[in-house]
């Protein structure tokens, strides 16, 4: 990737990686999308929250698995990190902060500061979690809309695209930095090399700003799925 400009797929307007699950979008559109926001009871001063992405709190709305290994990924960032694919629940404590994740849809942030910090441990939980999201269009994890796996979302259109004025966009090159030649020969650290892809991706989709560009992080994501596979098929 090292030019400036690159031709990327376009995607329906319907599909979960075209609109996204960005809380402060959500509770722009449905309030009740941010639950509550009360008093911990275990540490004065502090503020928990639950926040549902969907308003359908009854279904699967991540894919356990999916989750998991996307957490996984972030592991060193953490504290801590429980993560059960058949429960569909994870518990994680970052930054000072105990977050629960449910496949429903559902998290809930304990021991934050303020509402506006709330707003922003969840924005950057549910970019982290957004690959694992399931797609109402295709009903696979938006992970395979990227991919084009999931053969309903990805459209015959291309568009171009600048990322010279992308904020972060330093970490997609060092991320596509990391498959080149790898598909050609598989050196002995390419377990490593890929894992690093992830994680770049993943920190790009996390930290920026815009969720059009950080849309650029989850086709690098389904990038570095497609070069392992071929990979492990050889």
């Amino acid at each position: 990737m090292d030019e400036e400009r690159v031709t990327l797929p376009k995607f329906r307007e319907d599909c979960l990686l075209t609109k996204g699950i960005d809380v402060r979008d959500l509770v722009g559109i449905r309030k009740e999308a941010l639950l509550y926001v009360q008093p911990c009871t275990s540490e004065r001063g502090k503020l928990m929250a639950d926040i549902e992405l969907t308003r359908e709190i009854d279904s699967r709305f991540l894919d356990a698995e999916k989750l998991c290994s996307l957490l996984r990924v972030h592991r060193h960032r953490f504290a801590d990190l429980r993560c059960s694919e058949a429960l569909g629940v994870a518990k994680l404590r970052w930054g000072g902060r105990d977050i629960s994740i449910f496949r429903n849809g559902k998290i809930k942030i304990q021991q934050a500061m303020d509402r506006e910090e709330i707003l922003r441990v969840a924005n950057a939980v549910s970019r982290l979690i957004w690959a694992a999201a399931v797609c109402g269009v295709c009903g696979e994890p938006v992970i395979n809309c990227a991919s084009g796996n999931c053969g309903k979302c990805r459209l015959p259109e291309e568009t171009a695209v600048d990322v010279s004025g992308i904020l972060g966009s330093e970490l997609l090159r060092q991320g596509h930095a990391e498959l080149e030649g790898l598909a050609e020969q598989a050196p002995p650290d390419y377990e490593s090399r890929l894992q690093r892809a992830r994680f770049l991706a993943l920190h790009f989709t996390m930290e920026t700003p815009r969720k059009e560009d950080a849309v650029l992080g989850l086709l690098l994501l389904a990038k570095v799925d497609q070069v392992e596979a071929e990979l492990k098929n050889r």
